[in-house]
C-alpha cells in the first residue's frame, strides 16, 4: 500500500487510544495519524478516558485490557452503551475477554498495525451502518 493510499484510509475517524505503555501508545498514534484518523488521547488510565468522553464521542476506542493492574471492561461497557465500539489490545490471551465482548476485535501485542487499521475501519463502517 502506498503512503498516499494509507493517508485517507481512516480520514474523519475519531479514535480514543487508551494505552499505558508510552512507546506502544506513540506507535499507535503515529500510525493512526498516517492513515488520516483523529486521535483522542492517548491516555493511560480509565479516569482520564472518562474525562475525555465528557468532551467528545469517538467513533471507536482502542483499549489496552490491563492498565497497570486495572481492567478496562467497565469502561468498555460504558463505551458500548454510548454506541462506541471497543477494540481490545493485549499482551495476554484474547480468551480473557468477558462473554459480553466476545464479538469485539482483540489484537495481540506486539500489534500488527495493518490489522489495527483494518479493525478500526471495519468497526467504524459497521457503526455508521447500524
Amino acid at each position: 500500500m502506498s503512503t498516499s493510499q494509507a493517508t485517507d484510509e481512516l480520514a474523519g475517524c475519531r479514535v480514543l487510544v487508551v494505552e499505558d505503555d508510552y512507546l506502544i501508545a506513540q506507535e499507535i498514534v503515529a500510525t493512526l495519524h498516517e492513515h488520516g484518523a483523529t486521535v483522542i488521547g492517548p491516555v493511560a488510565d480509565v479516569t482520564r478516558s472518562r474525562a475525555l468522553l465528557t468532551e467528545t464521542t469517538p467513533d471507536c476506542a482502542l483499549l489496552d485490557i490491563n492498565l497497570k493492574g486495572q481492567f478496562v471492561f467497565e469502561l468498555a461497557g460504558e463505551l458500548v452503551h454510548r454506541g462506541v465500539p471497543p477494540i481490545f489490545t493485549t499482551g495476554y490471551d484474547c480468551s480473557f475477554l468477558p462473554a459480553q465482548f466476545s464479538g469485539a476485535p482483540c489484537l495481540l501485542k506486539p500489534l500488527d498495525m495493518r490489522r489495527l487499521v483494518r479493525s478500526i475501519r471495519e468497526q467504524t463502517v459497521r457503526q455508521r451502518v447500524s
